[in-house]
């Protein structure tokens, strides 16, 4: 851990808000590892671990995260929410809104979701959102990690070669560097928010939010789930999450899977 700790600054709140506590690395190899052992040993609901860099970062689906130094937030948050483990998904989605509304301060009129857990800067992906359910022996919910990579200051120059035409930053996307610590603040408060709002009043609450951020709606898309593959358009979420598809043989509601669309990053 390094001696000195930037986030330090923007703690607040008591156990249990989001960003009460912030662990501050150079280097782990994933926060979501780190923040597993903290939740094991009994950290509170809201402790962050932040990383400068992750030399093994995960994405959704096992996929690996390119997390060089220095430039973006690579987060993990841990939640002990009261929820069905069939329910943690949808923090996804509430992080992605929270997410929407920091970067929106940053990046104005730019920024859109693509379900499940993207998030885009003028049609290229900056963040990625990773919701991981922790459980006991019996298979109850003990916490739910809630990992955030967000490309906040990364050059265009250092995008990896297979990236450059579908990723994007801040810093590309405005022409301008981002407060890295500032953003961070945002995010926490509008995503502790949030979190209340949908533990108050349940997921429904932030639905309206996440559609006027939907980077879908209205557009044909094919998700594939495994060998399965279905076309069609997308007419939004419905109050569980679920991405709501008119396809030739009526409404679809997809719980899980890969979306594409064409002309865009998929």
């Amino acid at each position: 851990m390094m001696a000195a700790n930037p986030y330090q600054a923007i703690e607040s709140g008591q156990p249990g808000t989001i960003g009460w506590r912030i662990h501050y690395f150079d280097e782990v190899g994933s926060t979501q590892r780190v923040a597993a052992d903290l939740a094991g040993e009994g950290a509170a609901q809201g402790t962050i671990v932040i990383a400068e860099r992750q030399s093994a970062g995960r994405g959704r689906m096992g996929r690996t995260w390119h997390s060089p130094s220095g430039v973006n937030l690579y987060l993990t948050i841990i939640l002990r929410p009261a929820l069905p483990i069939a329910e943690v998904p949808r923090l996804s989605l509430v992080a992605g809104v929270a997410a929407a509304e920091a970067l929106e301060s940053a990046a104005p009129g730019l920024v859109a979701l693509k379900w499940p857990n993207d998030v885009w800067l003028g049609g290229r992906k900056t963040g990625g959102i990773i919701a991981e359910a922790v459980t006991d022996f019996r298979q109850g919910l003990r916490c739910v990690l809630l990992g955030i990579g967000l490309n906040v200051n990364l050059p265009a120059a250092d995008l990896l070669p297979e990236l450059r035409d579908k990723a994007t930053s801040v810093r590309i996307a405005t022409g301008r560097e981002c407060d890295r610590i500032g953003l961070a603040r945002v995010l926490f408060n509008r995503l502790d928010s949030r979190y209340m709002e949908i533990e108050r009043d349940g997921f429904a609450a932030i639905r309206p939010a996440w559609e006027r951020y939907s980077a879908l709606t209205g557009r044909r898309v094919t998700v594939v789930d495994g060998a399965a593959r279905i076309a069609g358009v997308v007419r939004g979420i419905d109050a569980g999450g679920a991405l709501l598809l008119d396809t030739d043989t009526g409404r679809a509601r997809i719980v899980t899977g890969d979306v594409s669309i064409e002309g865009a990053y998929d």
